[in-house]
């Protein structure tokens, strides 16, 4: 009995270190697992809130047809039109296709926007598309890319029609973007997240085995 309890204490102890090593490395490495959960969080489409274009009550804010606003889920987004350019700011705090789809409707009722051909008229969904690979750029490119910032916000125009995240990207800097390598630093970091809960989730099991012996 005594020894039992003894090996149930040394497991315990066990824990106490191995929860205190996951703790001091992920305050080591602070920055890439905030980052991490953000990308997460991010990624995980938010459910669809809009049923029709009236659900977002746009508005022309001077009269001049380029100034408007809408709403979404309370908040207040800003739409500037130029001549074949839909400019939404903070775009990316729009991540539901659905929601993207109604708001692109309502915004081409007003103005539509002319596909590269400059003959043809870009559809909802191929605009639905382009906000998304913009919301795709947002979620995993770092901080200090020079791209991040303008990819907060989309500009619905006939240049970027059916453009990947990766021609986009090369169009405005010029350079390539390995997005797969993006990818592999975020997953790598996640499996050893996964493994650290793992080697945690065997203890526990190890320790509820001996008190049920007991």
């Amino acid at each position: 009995m005594n020894r039992k309890l003894v090996s149930i204490l040394i497991i315990m102890l066990g824990i106490v270190i191995t929860l205190t090593g996951c703790s001091l490395k992920s305050d080591d490495n602070s920055k890439a697992t905030q980052s991490e959960t953000e990308i997460d969080n991010n990624i995980s489409e938010e459910q669809s809130t809009l049923k029709s274009t009236k659900d977002i009550n746009l508005r022309d804010l001077d009269g001049k047809k380029t100034n408007y606003s809408f709403i979404y889920k309370k908040a207040i987004f800003s739409a500037k039109y130029t001549k074949d350019n839909w400019h939404i700011k903070d775009s990316y705090k729009i991540t539901n296709a659905n929601d993207i789809a109604i708001v692109c409707q309502a915004l081409i009722n007003i103005h539509p926007i002319h596909g590269k051909d400059m003959k043809s008229y870009r559809t909802v969904d191929d605009l639905v598309y382009e906000w998304q690979q913009h919301n795709l750029a947002y979620m995993i490119l770092p901080d200090d890319n020079s791209w991040k910032s303008h990819a907060k916000d989309v500009d619905l125009d006939p240049a970027d029609q059916g453009r990947s995240l990766e021609e986009m990207y090369e169009a405005r800097t010029g350079s390539k973007l390995d997005v797969n390598k993006l990818k592999n630093i975020k997953n790598s970091q996640k499996v050893q997240n996964l493994k650290n809960k793992g080697k945690v989730q065997k203890i526990k099991n190890k320790i509820k085995e001996f008190i049920k012996s007991i």
